[in-house]
């Protein structure tokens, strides 16, 4: 029990307090508006400006240097076996729906007319877009990890889906409120993390793997509001 709150303690630390380090490093402008019922307007957003790639980066990383790396291959055993040994009959189906519950937020906060960065329809183009380029990365990542033996000792896939999915709608959520909820729009992550603590606890995935997701999900979403950003803007120059 101690392992548990120990370390889903620092877990937790971990991965939220390195979201928000990331999500305050994308630069952003605002232009003032007199009706603050409306969100202000956004002059310029640097989704992919370096020092906020650092931190969903190096979770890509130390997935990726697991063949390399006998620490983090030691990490990722001594912690699934003692998830074992300390819980070996835990199991819950939570974080098949949690990982869907930041960006199913942002839909709610359109039917009641909340309002947040894009509208209706743009929201369904991001959450797509975000959610072809994750699957179409994790699918490659999967592919070509399954060929490597240091990935296959445990009976798990790299990276976590349902983490990066989790990821991937919570900076969904964060972009949609930071300008008018900022503290709000951290939340996501709270849920996003305990997806990724409870994959592990599920004994699906190890930690190598989950923190690999948690990045993917967040470049993956980052990616997609620059690319989204790009030609909405060159689209009202003509």
């Amino acid at each position: 029990m101690k392992f548990y709150f120990g370390f889903s303690f620092l877990f937790y630390q971990f991965i939220f307090f390195a979201c928000i380090a990331s999500a305050q490093d994308t630069a952003q402008t605002y232009l003032a508006v007199s009706d603050t019922s409306h969100v202000q307007a956004y002059q310029k957003t640097h989704y992919l400006k370096p020092v906020s790639l650092i931190i969903p980066g190096s979770f890509i990383l130390y997935g990726s240097l697991k063949s390399s790396v006998t620490g983090i291959r030691q990490t990722d055993d001594n912690i699934m076996a003692s998830i074992k040994k300390n819980h070996p009959y835990f199991s819950t189906t939570a974080d098949d729906y949690l990982m869907w519950a930041p960006s199913a937020s942002i839909y709610l906060m359109d039917a009641l007319h909340v309002k947040t960065r894009h509208s209706f329809t743009e929201h369904l183009i991001l959450d797509a877009g975000s959610m072809v380029v994750a699957g179409g990365v994790g699918f490659v990542m999967r592919k070509i990890s399954h060929s490597i033996d240091v990935y296959n000792t445990q009976g798990t896939k790299f990276p976590s889906g349902h983490t990066t999915n989790a990821f991937r709608s919570a900076e969904i959520f964060h972009q949609e409120l930071k300008a008018i909820h900022p503290v709000l729009s951290y939340s996501g992550y709270l849920v996003a993390t305990t997806v990724g603590v409870l994959r592990m606890y599920n004994k699906a995935h190890l930690l190598s793997e989950v923190l690999a997701g948690a990045g993917l999900g967040i470049l993956s979403t980052k990616l997609t509001y620059w690319a989204f950003d790009k030609v909405k803007y060159k689209k009202k120059k003509r």
